[in-house]
């Protein structure tokens, strides 16, 4: 969840569609980047040392769950038409997670490390009129980097400033709910016996 504002819309959002992976059976957990402490990339080169970085940072958390999860849901309000600083920050240290790697008589090719195929849903807030084309390219761009498939977004609209305010918005927050359901069902097509 890449939002500063716990119980805000995003988080409210990111929850409800994790509460409908849930109630078919998905065990569901959610990383706040905002709490975390996670340096900026580096650029430090493929394989520059064992494990996927040289920071010991809590991205560690993210790169466990990237490699466990069958499923991520990724969360962000829209800023200035694409995430917010907190998600970027993540994506930017998943540069290591598809390295480019020796492949004999000096060529070189990507390598991913996440090897399970796995799905990809956007939660999206923005203003009334937001193009959320370009936030879904970035997004695009992330989820193919650590390969998942990009199965589906909840983009969401609003004219208010109320904290949370989806919340009171049934329709919303059922279809968050929804995509949750439908997002395990996917999953567990694809991989029976994953636990999703």
């Amino acid at each position: 969840m890449g939002s500063p504002i716990n119980g805000g819309n995003v988080d409210r959002l990111v929850d409800r569609v994790l509460q409908g992976a849930s109630s078919r059976g998905a065990i569901a957990g959610k990383l706040c980047l905002n709490d975390l402490s996670i340096q900026p990339c580096q650029s430090c080169g493929p394989r520059a040392q064992a494990g996927f970085c040289r920071f010991e940072d809590d991205m560690q958390q993210v790169y466990v769950a990237l490699k466990e999860s069958d499923i991520i849901v990724l969360g962000s309000p829209v800023y200035f038409d694409t995430v917010s600083a907190q998600t970027k920050l993540m994506i930017d240290r998943c540069n290591c997670l598809t390295a480019l790697v020796g492949a004999g008589e000096g060529t070189l090719r990507f390598e991913q490390y996440p090897t399970s195929r796995k799905a990809g849903i956007l939660v999206a807030v923005g203003g009334v009129g937001q193009d959320f084309g370009p936030i879904r390219e970035t997004v695009a761009g992330f989820f193919a980097w650590v390969n998942a498939d990009f199965v589906a977004s909840i983009l969401y609209a609003h004219d208010d400033n109320e904290r949370g305010g989806v919340r009171m918005n049934r329709e919303w927050m059922r279809r968050a709910f929804n995509a949750g359901v439908r997002i395990v069902t996917r999953a567990a097509a694809r991989n029976p016996g994953s636990g999703a």
